[in-house]
């Protein structure tokens, strides 16, 4: 497999995790049995274990790897908050 497809590859892989998680979630938090600040703290904790878990796999550094995780985190955390204040702006600022 060349580089371009596995990276499509990859892509794609995690397009599918992404959304399976989101679905997750989704159900937990349309259940209502759990405060949605508890949800959020036990994802953190599953990326923390996961991340623990792939470095250990990978023979990398825990540290290193989860101040990786960590950046992710908080660019996607930007952006999430950039989106959601976007939507919730008046459209029309400059009429």
């Amino acid at each position: 497999m060349g580089e371009a497809a596995e990276e499509q590859d990859l892509e794609r892989q995690l397009r599918a995790a992404t959304a399976a998680l989101r679905k997750a979630v989704l159900r937990l938090l349309r259940a209502g049995e759990v405060d949605p600040r508890l949800i959020v703290l036990a994802a953190a904790r599953v990326t923390g274990e996961l991340g623990a878990a792939a470095a250990l796999a990978g023979g990398e550094d825990v540290e290193t790897r989860l101040r990786e995780l960590a950046e992710v985190v908080r660019q996607a955390g930007r952006e999430q908050h950039a989106a959601l204040r976007a939507e919730t702006l008046p459209v029309a600022r400059n009429a």
